[in-house]
C-alpha cells in the first residue's frame, strides 16, 4: 500500500520537501532495509574483516531499539561452514527503516553518516570501549548506511539499562577523558561533514523558549522535589539560555559523543571486571567535553553515588584529560563548565517532557533519563549555580 504525501516538513532550520510517494514497500534503497535483506551472502562480505568464511544458516531475533524510526535491530545467530576464531557466533545488525519516507526523512539529519564517521575515526578504541563494527555498507544517494556490530549480550531479565557501579562509573570518565583529550581543540573536526557544531549541540538546536513551558510542567508535578539548584535552573530556562551558549562556546572543542545516556552505555564482561561500552555514536559534535560529561553523570550515575561523590568524579575526568595530554584547563575551570551543561541538559529534556492533551492542556510525559536529571540538580549548590550562570 502506498500513498501520497504532500506537504513541506521544517525540523530546527531543516527544511524537507514530502511531496513523494510513502510506500511501507519502498524499494529503491541499495543497502538492506528488510529483514530478508539479511543474507548469508550480505553477511558474509560484512565479515570479511575477519577472514574468509562460509556462512550456512542465520537465526534472526528482531530486538527494541530506542528509535525504531531511525534503526531495525537484529540479533543474529550464525551457523558456519567454515569459520575462523575471529568470525563472532552472534552479531547485532542495524539497518535503516523500510518505509522509504521515514528512512529519507531522518537520514536528512545525518545520523548514518555520523556514526560511520565515528567508527571509523575511533576505530582503535573498537573492542575495548566502543564495540566492534565488522562491517558497514553505504547508500550514499539515500545518506543512510546498516551495519555489523558485535554483540554485548543481554541484560538480566527486568534490567532496562547497565548497572553503574562507582568503578564503571569512574572507568567510563577515563574512557570520555581519552578520546576527548584526543582531538582536543582539533580543528580538523569542523570539516567533517557528519560533525555537528557546538552551537547544534546547545539544545539540539531547539527553541529554548520550550523549555520554560517545561519547566512550569516540572514545577507543577508534586512527584519532583523542587530543591537545591533545580529551582534555580529551572527559572533560569527560556529565553536566557541563549545567554549561556553564548558563554558555553569560550570552552575548548573536542570529539564529544553528544548522546552519552544510560541507554546508550552498555557492560563487556573482561578478566579484570566489567568494562563499559558506549554505543549509538549518531549525534557527535564538535562541542564542549562537559556536554558528554554532564549527561552521564546526571543520567547513567546512580542517584545515591552521584550525591557522595560528584566532585570526585569531575576532578577525576578533569585529571584524565591533563594525564592524557590537555593543558591549560584547569578543574574550577571543568567544575564551572560542568555545571553550565548540567542546565543545558536540563533545559534540553525540558523541552521534550511534556505534551499537549486533547483539551489543550499540558501533560508531564518524561522518561527516566528525564526524572535523573532533574534529580541530579538538587544537589547543586544554588548559589554557586547563580554564580556561574551569566
Amino acid at each position: 500500500m502506498c500513498e501520497m504525501v504532500s506537504e513541506v516538513a521544517v525540523r530546527n532550520d531543516l527544511v524537507v520537501d514530502l511531496n513523494l510517494v510513502r510506500c511501507d514497500t519502498f524499494g529503491m534503497s541499495t543497502i538492506p532495509i528488510r529483514r530478508e535483506e539479511i543474507t548469508t551472502e550480505w553477511l558474509t562480505a560484512m565479515l570479511a574483516s575477519a577472514g574468509e568464511c562460509v556462512i550456512s544458516g542465520l537465526h534472526l531475533e528482531t530486538m527494541t531499539g530506542y528509535n525504531p524510526e531511525l534503526s531495525q535491530l537484529f540479533r543474529v545467530r550464525i551457523d558456519y561452514a567454515v569459520r575462523t576464531e575471529a568470525h563472532p557466533v552472534v552479531v547485532i545488525a542495524k539497518i535503516p527503516p523500510v518505509d522509504g519516507f521515514v528512512r529519507l526523512r531522518e537520514s536528512k539529519f545525518g545520523p548514518y553518516a555520523s556514526e560511520l564517521g565515528c567508527y571509523r575515526l575511533l576505530e582503535e578504541f573498537q573492542g575495548g570501549s566502543i564495540a566492534r563494527m565488522y562491517g558497514a555498507v553505504e547508500d550514499l544517494e539515500e545518506e543512510t548506511a546498516s551495519f555489523v556490530f558485535e554483540d554485548l549480550g543481554v541484560f538480566p531479565e527486568g534490567q532496562k539499562y547497565a548497572r553503574i557501579d562507582l568503578d564503571v562509573a569512574k572507568s567510563t570518565l577515563d574512557f570520555m577523558a581519552t578520546f576527548h583529550a584526543r582531538y582536543w581543540r582539533d580543528d580538523s573536526l569542523e570539516g567533517k561533514s557528519w560533525i555537528r557544531d557546538d552551537d547544534w549541540a546547545f539544545l539540539f538546536n531547539q527553541d529554548p523558549l520550550g523549555s520554560a513551558t517545561g519547566w512550569q510542567v516540572i514545577k507543577d508535578d508534586d512527584r519532583f522535589d523542587k530543591s537545591g539548584g533545580l529551582v534555580v535552573a529551572g527559572e533560569y530556562l527560556g529565553a536566557r539560555l541563549t545567554d549561556l551558549r553564548d558563554a558555553m562556546r569560550s570552552r575548548p572543542r573536542t570529539l564529544t559523543h553528544n548522546d552519552f545516556h544510560q541507554g546508550n552505555v552498555l557492560l563487556r564482561e573482561t578478566p579484570i571486571g566489567q568494562q563499559p561500552v558506549i554505543i549509538d555514536w549518531q549525534m557527535p559534535a564538535y562541542s564542549g567535553g562537559t556536554n558528554d560529561l554532564a549527561k552521564f553523570m546526571m543520567t547513567a550515575v546512580p542517584f545515591e553515588i552521584l550525591a557522595e561523590h560528584e566532585t570526585a568524579l569531575v576532578a577525576r575526568y578533569a585529571e584524565s584529560l591533563k594525564t592524557n595530554g590537555v593543558t591549560g584547563y584547569s578543574f574550577e575551570e571543568c567544575w564551572r563548565d560542568y555545571r553550565r551543561a548540567q542546565v543545558a541538559t536540563f533545559g534540553n529534556y525540558a523541552i521534550s517532557c511534556y505534551e499537549t492533551s486533547a483539551d489543550g492542556g499540558l501533560i508531564e510525559s518524561s522518561g527516566d533519563s528525564t526524572h535523573a536529571v532533574i534529580k541530579a540538580l538538587t544537589l547543586a549548590d544554588p548559589a554557586e549555580l547563580k554564580k556561574f550562570l551569566p
